[in-house]
């Protein structure tokens, strides 16, 4: 539902998660991570696949949810953030599909960072202060079990800092989840989306391409949440059609389509208003698609 995401997961404008592998959307809080689960959610079940999702955070909002577009009757909520029983319910779930089935299922887990050990749980309500030294190597044999059960799996994932002042931002949760996913993408910084009327409508993510098999590492690209719209489809290609010719900028402040026969002159603002219709046009009578694939998969 986000072309300039899709590029970052899969190196084409219309691709997007690659199904029946492990992917991670990794950020620091309140980039969006979340939200942009809810739209693959949403988009899974509008192609047909159900949706198991496992909150792990104890926050899954059902009314947000259905004003996201989800048909929540549709899709299986689990609510549980002890390892070795998530791990059980995946099991007892995907276990009972076929084949052919288990390719129709999305798991989304909102999100890695949640999950702990029974012992942990164990020893707060106990009141003892250690650390459980195995919760490394159970989210590890979760990642591994995850890989080798055939469906398509979504991970959202927190970020820890680190001193390389070259990758101040690194993936958590481990090397098993790491090393097992075909695609990770991560926001690294947000800014304000302000109107000309100075009003704040939303926040402009910046992220980036950490591990793929299929999209160029560290590609970087901008996506946009509207506090009144969600995720804009078109926002964060702009630059890369104007790069490409695809756009051009015949007057300061103002664009137009050279595929477009006497096209008009766009402010930026009207693009943005009506992005269908400024885009359809690059999208399907151009090469402008190919031209993404080539820089970017």
């Amino acid at each position: 539902g986000c072309l300039s995401l899709n590029v970052l997961f899969s190196g084409k404008l219309d691709g997007g998660i690659i199904v029946g592998k492990m992917n991670q959307i990794v950020a620091p809080s309140s980039l969006g991570k979340s939200f942009v689960g809810m739209k693959v959610a949403r988009n899974a079940q509008k192609v047909g696949m159900e949706v198991l999702y496992l909150d792990t955070e104890f926050a899954f909002d059902y009314g947000f949810a259905k004003s996201v577009g989800i048909n929540t009757a549709e899709m299986l909520v689990v609510q549980d953030n002890k390892m070795e029983t998530v791990q059980q319910t995946l099991i007892a779930t995907i276990e009972e599909l076929e084949l052919e089935e288990r390719k129709g299922l999305l798991v989304i887990i909102d999100s890695w960072g949640g999950l702990v050990t029974s012992k942990t749980v164990n020893d707060a309500i106990s009141g003892k202060d250690v650390t459980d030294m195995t919760i490394a190597k159970k989210k590890n044999a979760l990642a591994r079990l995850l890989t080798g059960m055939g469906v398509t799996v979504f991970v959202i994932n927190q970020t820890y800092e680190t001193m390389d002042m070259y990758n101040p931002l690194a993936v958590g949760g481990g090397k098993g989840l790491y090393f097992a996913s075909s695609s990770i993408v991560m926001g690294t910084s947000k800014a304000k989306n302000k109107e000309t009327d100075g009003e704040i409508s939303g926040a402009i993510v910046t992220a980036n391409t950490k591990k793929s098999r299929f999209a160029k590492e560290n590609s970087k690209l901008k996506f946009l949440i509207k506090y009144d719209g969600g995720i804009h489809p078109y926002f964060g290609i702009m630059e890369d059609a104007l790069e490409g010719g695809y756009v051009i900028k015949p007057t300061m402040g103002f664009y137009s389509r050279p595929n477009v026969p006497d096209d008009k002159k766009w402010r930026e603002k009207a693009i943005w208003n009506d992005a269908k219709e400024f885009w359809n046009p690059i999208l399907t009578q151009t090469d402008f698609p190919d031209y993404m694939a080539k820089k970017y998969s």
